[in-house]
């Protein structure tokens, strides 16, 4: 008999702890529960049960890596700016040092020079390859509206509506009240700067086109930034 009620209160003791220790898993969090001998975790999801690293989950770390993703994204912005704020200032200088040199159809020195080969020298002089012609030139680039104009940018222009593209200048400035300046090698000047604004250039301009364009560097690095922010938080 005795015997007997050894074994039922051993039975009873097991069958305690046992749910004991079931009641503890369920309701200690019924969200997470670290593994005691390393930094993971088991987070559970009715649907699904996936192993994190708890040191990549914390609103303290999640918070930094996105401040370190705005910027990541903010300093490639400046970054792309600054290059091609310098590459325009390059290409100015460049077509600054033509200035006063004669005009010569067909001439490709400084002792005589036309538009289309002074604008083909200035871009070579920053490593960018364009066509002879002013009207093949017309072809490179992005369009570019008259009132979106900036500074380095082609503009192109006709002796009438219908007739073909005949001169090429590139933008030098363009002032606060919007007065667009141009350096072009004229056949009456040689190379000198222009207003846009005035009656002569200004009916016979036809088009823009963008060479240098900065829209290209910011994008590829927002592309690289994304790809960044994205491996960072594959990783949470």
């Amino acid at each position: 008999m005795k015997s007997l009620v050894k074994i039922l209160s051993v039975i009873i003791v097991i069958s305690t702890s046992a749910t004991s220790c079931v009641s503890n898993y369920i309701a200690s969090n019924n969200d997470t529960y670290k593994y005691p001998s390393t930094n993971e975790m088991l987070v559970y999801h009715p649907k699904s049960v996936k192993i994190c690293n708890t040191s990549s989950i914390s609103d303290e770390n999640f918070s930094s890596t996105l401040r370190k993703d705005v910027v990541l994204t903010e300093s490639n912005n400046i970054y792309a700016e600054k290059k091609f704020s310098k590459r325009v200032y390059n290409l100015l200088n460049e077509a600054k040092t033509y200035l006063g040199t004669p005009y010569k159809y067909g001439g490709t020195t400084r002792r005589g020079i036309d538009c289309s080969s002074f604008v083909q020298h200035v871009f070579a002089a920053l490593n960018i390859s364009l066509p002879r012609t002013s009207i093949e030139q017309s072809h490179r680039g992005t369009f570019v509206s008259k009132h979106n104009l900036k500074k380095g940018d082609l503009i192109f222009f006709a002796h009438t509506p219908k007739s073909r593209i005949s001169h090429v200048g590139i933008v030098e400035s363009v002032s606060p009240s919007g007065e667009i300046f141009f350096i072009h090698a004229s056949s009456s000047k040689g190379v000198t700067i222009s207003s846009l604004d005035t009656a002569y250039w200004s009916s016979k301009f036809r088009t823009g086109k963008r060479i240098l364009d900065s829209d290209i560097d910011l994008q590829k690095l927002r592309e690289k930034a994304q790809d960044s922010n994205s491996l960072a938080k594959a990783s949470v």
